[in-house]
């Protein structure tokens, strides 16, 4: 079993929050059902930098603790997300269809193998230099979080291929744990 971190590939556009205070909502999503209470948040396409040409992405990037998707790489992955989260609209300035995963957070970090750095005032974790999986944890699991504040979604190897196969454009994956 693989499993990999998605980042955003060079040259490809990403999404920011119009209203700076939706930034904390974001870090809130947990994978517990939202879309009865849900309101779109209002995002806008942007290039990495102002130098740069952003491609148009099929997941426009945010950061690692949230992914975007357009309509084509949801319709491609839907039965993937729908085991571990659900797909939230977004809306933007230009119409164009994005939704948000709030993906399911697990508590599958196995700290005794995984290089951390702890806060040195409380022993929380402030990063994680090198993850390590409680692999019963996680099987079974196309997407995945931990329960960090700010945690990196996780994908499988069965994501990777579904991307590859569908030739959606935006991500890379560098592969974070094999066990």
């Amino acid at each position: 079993m693989k499993i990999y971190e998605p980042m955003v590939a060079n040259g490809y556009e990403w999404v920011n929050a119009v209203h700076p205070d939706d930034y904390e909502m974001f870090l809130q999503f947990d994978g517990l059902p939202r879309a009865h209470v849900w309101k779109p948040v209002l995002v806008r396409r942007v290039r990495a930098d102002k130098r740069s040409v952003a491609r148009e992405s099929d997941f426009p990037w945010l950061g690692g603790h949230v992914l975007i998707l357009r309509r084509r790489a949801l319709d491609c992955l839907a039965d993937l997300i729908a085991e571990c989260g659900e797909a939230l609209p977004l809306a933007t300035e230009d119409g164009t269809e994005l939704f948000l995963l709030n993906i399911r957070k697990v508590d599958a970090l196995d700290e005794n193998e995984s290089v951390l750095v702890r806060f040195p005032s409380s022993e929380k974790i402030m990063r994680i230099k090198k993850v390590a999986f409680v692999r019963e944890a996680i099987v079974g699991l196309d997407l995945f979080r931990l329960p960090l504040r700010s945690g990196t979604t996780y994908v499988s190897e069965r994501f990777v291929q579904r991307v590859r196969d569908c030739g959606l454009l935006g991500l890379e994956f560098t592969e974070a744990w094999s066990g």
